[in-house]
């Protein structure tokens, strides 16, 4: 029977449910980061300066774990707040941020589909951000604003010659990937015959 080896490669967390879980069955896991997440200059107020200027009836929108901490550092809305998953929820009300609405899945696009109509909604995310969500939100109605919370750097750290060893070996190699950056950082570390090797599996922890 051959060995199970994970490779994850979403940025480094504090508390990785994904890795630990992982472990605890017995996998082997080759922690590969293939984004780093940069979170903004304390002198960059631009965000702080959005969200204090919406009314308590507009939406701030969040859509990762880190535009939750993004927030949290810039202001305390006193919009009603979206959360895009339970893992973006969860990490708001961690921060004593309260929410008011989560979609039925954790997809811009249910997220954009789904939301109360306002007359406002302001978008707190990466500035590599998928343009679905604004999209929808502009097609429904909505008067949308984008603000760059944070920054996506794209490049795979870490372990790069072991990931190539289990995929050149006999093991059973699975690739948790969350995010369209993560593949581009994955793709540009890993030679395309390789990754063919392994089974990539689309994960969401929003």
């Amino acid at each position: 029977m051959s060995e199970a080896v994970a490779v994850i490669t979403h940025a480094v967390r504090d508390d990785d449910a994904l890795a630990r879980r992982l472990r605890d069955s017995g996998v082997r896991v080759i922690e590969l980061p293939c984004i780093a997440i940069e979170h903004l200059a304390d002198s960059d107020d631009e965000l702080t300066r959005a969200i204090e200027q919406l009314e308590t009836d507009d939406w701030l929108v969040v859509t990762s774990p880190s535009g939750a901490d993004a927030i949290a550092r810039a202001s305390r809305p006193r919009a009603r707040v979206a959360a895009i998953g339970v893992a973006t929820a969860s990490r708001l009300r961690e921060q004593d941020i309260g929410v008011a609405f989560v979609p039925s899945a954790p997809t811009g696009g249910a997220l954009g589909r789904e939301l109360p109509l306002a007359s406002r909604a302001l978008l707190a995310r990466s500035d590599r951000a998928l343009p679905d969500l604004p999209r929808i939100l502009r097609e429904r109605g909505f008067d949308v604003r984008e603000v760059v919370a944070y920054r996506t750097r794209v490049g795979a750290s870490g372990d790069v010659a072991a990931v190539r060893d289990a995929l050149s070996g006999t093991a059973t190699v699975a690739i948790y990937v969350e995010s369209p950056s993560a593949l581009e950082g994955l793709r540009a570390a890993i030679e395309p015959e390789l990754l063919a090797r392994g089974v990539i599996t689309h994960v969401t922890h929003r």
